[in-house]
């Protein structure tokens, strides 16, 4: 089991990686959706990094990116509680 501490630190660290202002983002910022101000190709590459890393610890076979767009909308912390539900 993954700690909801760490789901959220993988998110974080996803999120820097792929969002190329740096810019502060919030996990209550929505992460999928029609107010989303994420391009598509950033929400994909933010869903791998957090599968690679969540496999990383241990949390293998989890099609995240299947599991998020079942959702018309998400916020990160929507995502976050989506993770630690699976």
């Amino acid at each position: 089991m993954i700690s909801n501490s760490e789901v959220e630190e993988i998110i974080k660290k996803a999120i820097t990686e792929v969002v190329e202002d740096n810019k502060s983002i919030s996990l209550d910022e929505v992460f999928i959706g029609f107010d989303s101000e994420f391009e598509s190709i950033d929400i994909v590459q933010i869903i791998a990094l957090i599968e690679e890393n969540l496999e990383n610890k241990g949390l293998e076979g989890f099609d995240l990116l299947e599991k998020t767009f079942e959702n018309d909308r998400l916020t990160f912390n929507e995502l976050s509680l989506l993770i630690q539900n699976y």
